[in-house]
């Protein structure tokens, strides 16, 4: 009976404390992703050889372990955040070296293992971890000691960022890599900024880049393609096509005719799917989403005076829309193609869990403070 009464208590407390507007539209958000997987899957799974119902029947149950990966991680304190980062950190470093051990190849790159039948993405899971332990570092006021030696937090974090980087473009994920580094680059802003560090960032970034054209091959393919206007890409062009024939109001759903000749209109190219089929009315309706729900957390940790919370939380907010802004211009043709999915919108287990890691942390680190320690104690 006592158990009873303190989980209804929990549950009390976790609705008073959380924002429950920028949850409607997290879900609401998710509906919206099922709806789309479902109209623009089919046709995928029929060139795959797969049953109609293939991507479907996945998508809904990772759909399930995200929403319960947003309610897990929004109980979590502070102090717990950083604690499960340091452990989620150490278990997607050891995934992705495991990964490029083994060269696990798939489509030309080493990024997935296989667990149970499912293709998992460990630097999917790498992001909300190590945007967390950047934030840690960057707002230390305190020298830190790493092998016999003591370092600035800023230097650390610096010093983190490269190996990762590293780590990446070993797959190679060029995309993460980018994604991962203007993340760091909005923490590292609002954390306060240091010229010297400023420089190193912005040299590292260009010479890493630099480095990627010229040995990574479909780096240097893509951004050929993109800068060449003669080049046709197929997936872009049609892309290009469902947009115009999409109008306002879209055919209808199910009704694309688009999505059949695009082997990702599930996954990163299901922007343009969108607009065929729901029109462009829709399309805005779920960017006017993702502003909303960037812009409201940022309204909600402004409240704060806490300079970890609010160097995590522009973190995992900007790490959400950036990549919402990378998959949409990628399909419009205002950047090189990527593998970067969009979140909550596009089939793909890896992204839909991380994203409700993503999620999960920014409820938490904006709901309301009820004493020193959250609803789950770290």
């Amino acid at each position: 009976m006592r158990s009873d009464l303190s989980f209804i208590k929990l549950i009390n407390k976790w609705i008073k404390a959380i924002d429950f507007f920028n949850v409607s539209l997290m879900l609401f958000l998710i509906i919206l992703g099922l709806l789309f997987v479902t109209t623009s899957s089919p046709s995928v799974a029929k060139i795959k050889g797969l049953g109609d119902f293939y991507f479907i029947k996945k998508h809904y149950i990772f759909v399930i372990i995200s929403i319960l990966t947003i309610v897990l991680f929004s109980l979590f304190s502070s102090s717990g955040i950083i604690k499960i980062s340091y452990l989620g950190l150490a278990i997607s470093l050891t995934l992705i070296s495991l990964v490029l051990l083994l060269s696990y190849e798939n489509n030309g790159a080493v990024r997935w293992i296989n667990v149970a039948g499912f293709s998992l993405q460990p630097t999917e899971f790498l992001k909300p971890f190590i945007v967390i332990i950047f934030s840690y570092f960057l707002t230390s006021k305190n020298k830190i000691k790493l092998f016999s030696f003591y370092f600035d937090g800023k230097a650390i974090a610096f010093m983190l960022l490269l190996f990762i980087s590293v780590l990446v473009l070993a797959q190679p994920n060029y995309s993460m890599f980018a994604i991962i580094f203007l993340v760091f680059i909005s923490q590292y802003f609002i954390s306060g900024v240091n010229l010297r560090w400023t420089m190193i960032a912005v040299l590292s970034f260009v010479l890493l880049s630099v480095f990627s054209y010229f040995n990574l091959g479909h780096v240097k393919y893509r951004i050929d393609s993109f800068l060449n206007s003669e080049t046709v890409h197929f997936q872009v062009e049609k892309s290009i096509k469902a947009y115009k024939e999409g109008g306002l109001l879209g055919k209808g759903p199910g009704e694309g005719v688009i999505k059949k000749y695009i082997p990702d209109s599930h996954t990163d190219f299901i922007f343009p799917v969108i607009a065929e089929e729901y029109g462009a009315i829709v399309c805005i309706m779920v960017i006017l989403i993702v502003f909303t729900i960037f812009f409201r957390g940022l309204f909600r940790i402004s409240k704060s005076n806490n300079l970890f919370k609010v160097t995590a939380c522009v973190g995992l907010l900007s790490l959400f829309l950036i990549q919402s802004l990378i998959n949409i211009s990628v399909s419009m043709k205002l950047i090189p193609t990527t593998g970067v999915t969009f979140p909550f919108i596009s089939y793909g287990g890896s992204s839909l869990v991380s994203m409700g890691v993503v999620m999960g942390m920014v409820l938490s680190l904006t709901k309301k403070e009820f004493g020193k320690k959250g609803l789950i104690y770290g």
